[in-house]
Parts: structure tokens; sequence; C-alpha cells
């Protein structure tokens, strides 16, 4: 361990532990379940306060990098699940080799308010059907998933829903609407009490919120998504291409 922090830096004390511990994490050389040192250790090998060690702590948990357990340290928690665009959360955990799981927490029917109308491109006050689900990965849950669909594309179907099914195949083996095209938006939000208890997480924990409107071959707004993700336990990850290869020629 280091035994120095900078201390003409401008960046604070804590930020530069904190640093430090992750870059620790990333390399590997502190791996899932390993102990951190305690506050005491920490204060006295950089040289700082135990408040300013007790704060860096805070801030590697409430990240999602470490995990603290009472009477007994903090520990690692590196043990991220890798999202990519555009594959279904069933066959992304089954490929990863979890065992996703599903619970329907509440679905009907609504009327649109203005800003949902506007994403749907519908008139306000359009019938709407909603089911908000929550997601789990060997029983840990990882996101609250709010989908909403104007009810004139897919009417009865909140007769034969179940937990298990995927939206977009119901939507093309019943209602004979294949989704093409999806617009997401991604930003850092804050779980509120409900969304907490929900996902095992404390209050105001970051999330990564996922705002998806997904777009029929007629180019129709089918659907509206809002999805609220752990950001301890999954981190999204894209692979765009900067040049042509020979086969997108």
């Amino acid at each position: 361990m280091k035994t120095l922090i900078k201390k003409q830096s401008d960046i604070p004390f804590y930020e530069q532990i904190k640093s430090y511990f992750i870059e620790e994490i990333e390399s590997g050389k502190l791996i899932h379940g390993d102990k951190l040192p305690s506050e005491r250790e920490i204060a006295e090998v950089f040289n700082i306060s135990r408040m300013t060690a007790r704060h860096a702590l805070s801030v590697l948990e409430k990240e999602g990098f470490v995990e603290r357990i009472d009477r007994s340290g903090t520990f690692v928690k590196n043990k991220r699940i890798n999202v990519e665009n555009n594959v279904s959360f069933t066959n992304l955990l089954l490929s990863k080799g979890y065992t996703p799981t599903t619970q329907i927490l509440e679905q009907g029917i609504i009327k649109a308010k203005e800003s949902l109308a506007k994403a749907l491109e519908i008139d306000i006050n359009e019938n709407i059907f909603f089911i908000k689900k929550l997601r789990y990965a060997d029983g840990m849950p990882i996101s609250i998933q709010l989908t909403q669909i104007p009810y004139k594309y897919c009417k009865g179907i909140e007769k034969t829903i179940q937990k298990e099914h995927s939206v977009h195949s119901l939507l093309e083996e019943q209602f004979g609407i294949e989704l093409v095209k999806t617009k997401q938006i991604l930003r850092l939000t804050f779980s509120n009490e409900g969304e907490s208890k929900l996902l095992k997480i404390p209050t105001e924990s970051p999330c990564i919120l996922t705002e998806e409107t997904s777009l029929d071959i007629l180019g129709r707004s089918i659907e509206f998504s809002r999805i609220t993700t752990r950001s301890d336990l999954v981190q999204f990850y894209s692979e765009t291409p900067l040049k042509k290869t020979n086969s997108d020629r």
C-alpha cells in the first residue's frame, strides 16, 4: 500500500484515497471479497485523520465498490454485470451464468399525461397499458422497469401477459407489431424511498435511469420504458467501430 498522498494537490485527501482503492480494484490487485484495511490502518498509513478515512470508505460504498459489514469490516464488491444494448434481460443474464427472475409489481390501464403523450406521440388522456416489473439476478434485485404502451396497439394484453413474458415478443406474436428501433437516454439518478426498498439499497443511492422509446416498422412510437438500475451491480457496455471493415462495405 502506498504510504503517502499528495499533500499539495488540489484533490481532497479522501478523493485521493478513494481513487487509490478503485485503481487497486480495477487492476485486479483487490478482488471481490477481499477485506480493506480498517479506518485506523488507513489513517496511519496515509497520515490522515480517521474522519477522512471514514469518508473515503463511505464514498466507495456509496459508489458500489465496497460493502461495509458491521463488526466485520469493509469488503470489495466488484462483481458488476455488463449490460449491452439491444440484448434482452433474460438472455443477457443467462449468457453470463445468472438465473434471471421477474416479479410483476403492478399493471393496468391509465390515462396518458402530457409528458407521456409527447413521448409516445399520442393525444393526452389516451388509454395506456402499463406494467411495472422488478428484475432479479440470482435472487438479487437489480432493476425496476416501467413499460407503457398505447392501449389501442395492444387491446386485451392485460389478460394474457405473464411475468415470464417478454413484452416485445408478445407484441409481435399476439398483435403483429415488430419493434425495429429504440431511442435511449441514460442519466444518473438517486433512488427514492420506494425504489430503495424494492432494490434493497440505502435511500438516495446512485442508480442508472434509462428512458427508452421503441418504434415499429411504420415509425410509430409503440412503447416507452423507464428502467431504474442499481449502479453498484450493473454497468453499461457498448462497442462502436470507428472505421468500416470489409464486411461493412
